[in-house]
């Protein structure tokens, strides 16, 4: 039996979220970890904010390249999300303290004692930083929608393909790089703090598992109300391999099947990480990293729903 790669208290971090680590560096009163704290849970946000950069040109791009220019045009209207936006009291205004020299800010809060305005002013950060990857998850999500129900599940596969190859499999790359112990510790904390899910972690011989409940992007979409009005972001209907050939598959969560299956699988034998996402609204995520090798081969029956 090989001795585990976390400890129990590592575990329990692992899976906090970035208030958590927040919280956690502030009550230690140590400057330098509050500090470090906020500069890395800041990072992750941007470092996903990034990713959907590449999403959503990609969509346009894809759009543009194999339907035409109109076609293309017809994703990019936003008029309708911000209107929805709005009436859920979200205000561009939360953005701003993640756009203007946080680290500035916090750390000068920081140097002059005030460590409540500090924590406080991390807070205006996160809730920025959320309200923006909300804002381009629904964007992506509705420039999906559109494409789906314009040209249809092939047409929309097919983007999901580009998309991965143009960002998500170098992402994965820099990821793979990383020492084992430290490449399970930056996907499940691309999860728990840059997705803003809530995570739980455990590990056996084999792998790391965490479970979201709710998962930060996919699940706290359904959840929301995003596939009713006003939203009316698309189902997909059709039993395919976006919807693990049952149907019922909500066009955001499709980028799963996809990104994290059908071309990893093809490319390197194995899914990643390996995922199992619920088909209910109120269902469980679970993720499985295996210690060793990025692209662990699951069985076929394994590539499914959670529930």
């Amino acid at each position: 039996m090989t001795s585990p790669m976390f400890s129990a208290s590592e575990l329990e971090t692992l899976g906090q979220s970035g208030l958590e680590r927040m919280q956690a560096a502030i009550h230690s009163d140590d400057h330098d970890r509050i500090k470090t704290s906020f500069q890395h849970v800041t990072a992750l946000y941007h470092e996903l904010h990034v990713l959907f950069h590449g999403w959503m040109t990609s969509i346009i791009a894809y759009s543009s390249d194999k339907l035409g220019h109109e076609a293309a045009k017809h994703l990019v209207p936003m008029e309708s999300l911000f209107s929805n936006f709005a009436g859920e009291g979200v205000s561009l205004a939360s953005v701003r303290p993640f756009m203007e020299d946080p680290l500035g800010v916090f750390t000068e809060k920081l140097e002059h004692g005030d460590t409540d305005g500090a924590f406080e002013f991390y807070r205006t950060v996160e809730r920025g930083a959320r309200d923006l990857h909300d804002f381009y998850r629904d964007y992506c999500a509705l420039m999906l929608t559109r494409l789906y129900r314009q040209h249809g599940i092939e047409h929309l596969n097919d983007c999901l393909r580009n998309s991965c190859e143009k960002d998500w499999l170098s992402w994965y790359d820099s990821v793979n790089k990383l020492p084992d112990k430290e490449r399970v510790i930056r996907t499940v904390e691309f999860y728990a703090i840059a997705n803003f899910g809530k995570v739980t972690v455990r590990e056996d011989e084999e792998w790391v598992h965490a479970v979201q409940n709710p998962c930060g992007s996919c699940g706290r979409q359904q959840r929301s109300g995003r596939y009713e009005p006003p939203w009316n972001f698309a189902i997909i209907e059709e039993e395919h391999p976006l919807s693990y050939e049952m149907g019922g598959n909500t066009v955001y969560r499709a980028h799963v099947a996809m990104m994290h299956h059908i071309l990893p699988i093809e490319l390197h034998g194995g899914p990643w990480p390996h995922k199992q996402c619920p088909r209910s609204k109120y269902g469980r995520c679970y993720i499985s990293i295996h210690k060793r090798n990025p692209f662990e081969p699951v069985p076929r029956e394994e590539i499914r729903w959670s529930d």
